[in-house]
């Protein structure tokens, strides 16, 4: 008795050959370094947070609240809810537009934020 015999599939081309290998890649420049030689990297996100909301409350904002992590912090106001992250604080105006800026320039964020609440107390 003659068994069965498997027929045998020609190889398709995707299981013939293996992929092609990846070509090696160039390695990455060196971060820019500032000029005390060290590399620069963005402000801790809870530093940017403590220093905003102390400089609020410097300013003479009141009710200043926040949660602060390495990560992601957040400082809210009455007018504002800023988010701290990568450098940078972000958060909405009063016509619901996005207002980001440099976590690095924090007088320059409290001045946006004290005009915000200005003009949000002012009658219209």
């Amino acid at each position: 008795m003659m068994g069965l015999r498997r027929r045998h599939r020609a190889p398709t081309p995707s299981r013939a050959a293996a992929p092609p290998p990846r070509p090696a890649q160039a390695p990455r420049a060196a971060p820019p370094r500032s000029a005390r030689g060290a590399a620069s990297s963005p402000p801790d996100a809870a530093a940017s947070a403590r220093a905003l909301a102390r400089a609020l409350r410097e300013r003479g904002q009141i009710r200043v609240y926040g949660v602060a992590d390495a990560r992601v912090s957040v400082v809210s106001t009455p007018q504002a809810t800023v988010w701290c992250g990568g450098g940078m604080l972000w958060w909405r105006d009063a016509l619901g537009r996005r207002v980001q800026i440099l976590a690095a320039e924090i007088e320059t964020a409290v001045g946006l934020l004290l005009e915000q609440a200005q003009a949000q107390a002012a009658p219209a």
